[in-house]
């Protein structure tokens, strides 16, 4: 961070900056110690700054006390933005207008697990600018990615071989202009909660993929009902069945090709054809088509995302 690492700079010392509560906010943990003003404690500088306490490695004159607390002072909103650390910015609400400048061409991407691999990836990316912080629900990875469903990929097979778990992750755009880092992590976590909900348990989500269901997320369930009404009763029977959801799943990852998505899934031709003509009778729709695989795609995703 700039901040600390100019002070360090000037002043050939280590340099902790600290909130009043005793949180380490950028720098070395060098040891809290609160002082209403200033005070030298074995050889070390502790100095009251409006809301943080500065903290230097060796005992510096009033002059340079007063310098440091110039320079703070003077920059204190830039600086207040610049010493929130990444943990608190995407667990805390903090303005996009203190974010703008920071962490530009970084993604970020987020596993979904109850699981901790913290340590795992940890010693995986233990040589590379790359920050993981964890939350309740799974672990955030922020770094500058060239190609983000390549990394997870990796992810997603090392955490399987290593550990036997399967897990999803999502993705966000890259940081840049007027999209912050925060916007990038909720984003990728909103990516890979949406793909939890519509039932998916490994795999790599876009958010710019799953931004279709982003959107008939955020509906409203009476405008849902109003669409839904009427209509469509067929769907909760092709729901309930398994065999016949995972026909139509694979369908559309084949790109509705028949022929390969009857490989894929071991089945005789004719038998993927029943299944279709059978998911046919049910909504009456031909997904074969695309513009009815995608009508019954987005039911099925309202299904799932509204009526839980």
């Amino acid at each position: 961070m700039a901040f600390c690492e100019n002070l360090k700079s000037a002043l050939k010392a280590n340099i902790a900056i600290y909130d009043l509560d005793g949180n380490l906010l950028e720098g070395e943990n060098l040891g809290f110690v609160y002082t209403k003003d200033l005070e030298y404690k074995n050889d070390f500088t502790y100095m009251n700054v409006s809301k943080y306490i500065i903290v230097i490695s060796k005992a510096i004159s009033q002059d340079a006390v007063n310098l440091v607390r110039m320079i703070a002072l003077a920059n204190i909103e830039e600086a207040a933005g610049f010493m929130q650390p990444l943990e608190y910015i995407l667990k805390n609400d903090v303005s996009s207008e203190s974010l703008r400048g920071r962490f530009s061409d970084y993604s970020v991407l987020y596993i979904k697990s109850k699981a901790s691999f913290k340590d795992l990836l940890e010693s995986i990316y233990e040589s590379t600018d790359t920050s993981i912080v964890q939350d309740d629900e799974g672990i955030y990875i922020v770094k500058v990615i060239d190609d983000l469903e390549q990394e997870a990929e990796s992810i997603i097979d090392g955490i399987s071989q290593e550990t036997g778990f399967n897990v999803l992750i999502g993705a966000s755009r890259r940081v840049g202009a007027s999209y912050t880092i925060k916007d990038a992590a909720n984003h990728a976590k909103t990516s890979a909660n949406l793909a939890s909900i519509l039932g998916f348990k490994e795999g790599f989500y876009h958010i710019d993929k799953m931004l279709m269901y982003g959107i008939l997320y955020s509906c409203s369930d009476e405008q849902v009902e109003y669409y839904m009404n009427g209509g469509f009763s067929g769907f909760y029977d092709v729901i309930k069945d398994k065999e016949l959801l995972d026909t139509a799943e694979e369908l559309f990852k084949c790109h509705l090709n028949v022929s390969e998505a009857s490989r894929k899934l071991y089945l005789h031709r004719n038998t993927l054809l029943y299944r279709l003509e059978k998911i046919k009778n049910l909504t009456g729709l031909d997904i074969k088509k695309f513009e009815e695989a995608v009508i019954f795609r987005t039911v099925v995703a309202l299904y799932k995302l509204k009526r839980r």
